[in-house]
């Protein structure tokens, strides 16, 4: 029998349980995910610099990825004039053409971070839940 990777045993895992406990995770998942954004979207700077102010805290979003059950990907999406992303650039700081530096703001990464702990805890929380109500002990 051929080796599975992490991604086939989770899905496998998934698959096996019930539909309800599937969709009780899926929407405890959508919750955090929501969450992340909003705090993502707090810790983001505004600056005058952008066309328009706030424009990169209003870029963050998420979409959940094809194909992946349960899995979600968070992006910035702002723009500068030329279609570039800069989200980037404020996150870790740039080197302007002049030769000076633009100090880093990051905003994503330490969000990310500080709400991750504990995440799958609380993602798992409805699903153990309706697991312990499916099979009662005694």
């Amino acid at each position: 029998m051929a080796k599975m990777t992490n991604l086939e045993k989770r899905i496998a895992r998934m698959n096996r349980f019930s539909a309800e406990v599937r969709e009780a995770v899926e929407s405890e998942l959508k919750k955090e995910v929501e969450e992340m954004v909003a705090a993502i979207q707090r810790a983001a700077p505004v600056s005058d610099f952008e066309s328009r102010p706030g424009e990169l805290r209003d870029s963050v979003t998420a979409y959940p990825v094809q194909g992946r059950p349960a899995a979600w990907r968070i992006i910035v999406k702002a723009q500068d004039k030329k279609g570039r992303y800069y989200g980037s650039y404020v996150e870790f700081g740039h080197n302007t053409k002049d030769g000076g530096r633009v100090p880093a703001q990051p905003f994503f990464w330490p969000t990310y971070r500080s709400r991750r702990r504990g995440l799958r805890a609380r993602i798992l929380r409805p699903a153990r839940k309706l697991i312990r109500e499916m099979f009662p002990r005694g």
